[in-house]
């Protein structure tokens, strides 16, 4: 089975001899940051998955998968898009 983009990253820092202040420096990501990613807390940027793809000379399509996360937040909504709902203002005279 072909393993999420996470697996696929500690993988690479077990490979490489890597730590997290490490993968750091390559993405130009603090260490927490990273640690969020590394925790399934925040997913991969465009960015972070082109600079991974280049860095390690693999296809983007690795780094570029679905994978749930497990934030706080978005753990009582069965659907994530459910976050990007707007909010109903209750009275209109607030937007003026």
């Amino acid at each position: 089975p072909v393993a999420n983009p996470i697996e696929t990253i500690n993988a690479l820092m077990k490979e490489h001899k890597l730590n997290a202040t490490d993968l750091g420096k390559i993405l130009n990501l603090s260490k927490g940051t990273i640690s969020k990613m590394l925790n399934y807390k925040k997913g991969l940027s465009k960015e972070t998955i082109r600079i991974l793809a280049t860095h390690f000379k693999l296809n983007q399509e690795v780094f570029n998968q679905p994978y749930k996360l497990e934030n706080d937040i978005k753990r009582k909504f069965v659907d994530a898009a459910v976050m990007n709902t707007k909010k109903r203002i209750k009275n209109s005279k607030q937007l003026a």
